[in-house]
């Protein structure tokens, strides 16, 4: 495995073309010190989903958003594939930037990631911050969306998608959030987008986080209507530990929709190497709920 780095000066960023077991993937990477946050997409967008809430949290942190296999730039990954090959992706991800433990941040299919990964390999994560997402897979729910992708293709899915993802008024609003989500699942490979839904049928981490050593914040929207909050209050119930944010009247993309609401709550909960932010440890205060 290795990678080669470019960067965007103007943006503050610098792109990382990494090589794993069977693909290839980018991750963009802002800030240089301080502890080292991994944000992982959600099902159909890629990295840039992260895009409006980097630039808070890398400062005193090192922050890293890649592309899940078969999103965005890792479209060469082969398929079918399953959670357990995503959750390698990750660890990959990290052995080749050279990062020991990191704090995870991930959404909806981001967020099985996360928890894949932290089931499977606890000591390389230091926190977990799981946004709209779930610990149990709905399989006729998602065998029901793979197959509609095989026989109605790709516009079909975007606006039932779409409203899933989004409050109808940003859905009216059509600004650049909504674009480029639509843009995404518009050039989606409904091959890939079946794979993927049929990937998250083999999630299987329910009640398997009760060791995880570090801290878990759950974050979900008051709108949210494919994680919705009595939903996520349930999840919370099952991971033990687990602190519970909710952020009201926002919907299942929540980085998109409610960027600065999302990047404060991860702000207070994530350490960072800057004057006056206290450092945080596994048995630190619980982030506070609204």
């Amino acid at each position: 495995m290795d990678f080669h780095s470019e960067g965007d000066a103007r943006r503050g960023t610098r792109s990382h073309r990494v090589s794993l077991t069977d693909h290839e993937t980018v991750v963009t990477q802002m800030g240089d010190d301080g502890p080292a946050v991994v944000l992982i997409h959600s099902m159909g967008v890629d990295r840039r989903m992260w895009e409006p809430v980097m630039p808070r949290l890398s400062a005193g942190r090192r922050v890293f958003a890649y592309d899940v296999r078969c999103h965005g730039e890792a479209v060469g990954a082969p398929i079918p594939f399953t959670m357990a090959d995503t959750a390698r992706d990750l660890l990959g991800v990290l052995d080749v930037l050279a990062v020991d433990r990191a704090h995870l941040v991930g959404l909806s299919l981001g967020g099985a990631i996360a928890q894949t990964a932290a089931v499977a390999w606890p000591d390389r994560f230091v926190s977990l911050a799981l946004l709209a997402t779930t610990d149990h897979p709905f399989p006729d729910v998602f065998e029901a969306r793979a197959r509609s992708a095989e026989t109605e293709g790709m516009p079909a899915q975007v606006d039932g998608t779409l409203t899933r993802w989004f409050t109808p008024e940003a859905l009216a609003a059509d600004g650049w959030a909504v674009r480029y989500a639509r843009e995404c699942v518009e050039r989606f490979d409904p091959a890939v987008w079946a794979a993927t839904w049929r990937a998250y049928k083999s999630l299987d981490v329910m009640g398997r986080l009760d060791g995880f050593p570090g801290r878990i914040l759950l974050m979900g929207g008051g709108s949210d209507v494919s994680a919705p909050p009595e939903f996520m209050a349930a999840l919370a119930e099952r991971i033990p530990g687990a602190h519970r944010q909710e952020v009201a009247r926002a919907p299942h993309m929540l980085p998109l929709e409610r960027p600065v609401e999302v990047a404060e709550i991860l702000d207070r909960f994530l350490p960072a190497d800057r004057p006056g932010t206290p450092a945080r440890c596994p048995d630190a205060d619980p982030v506070p709920a609204r």
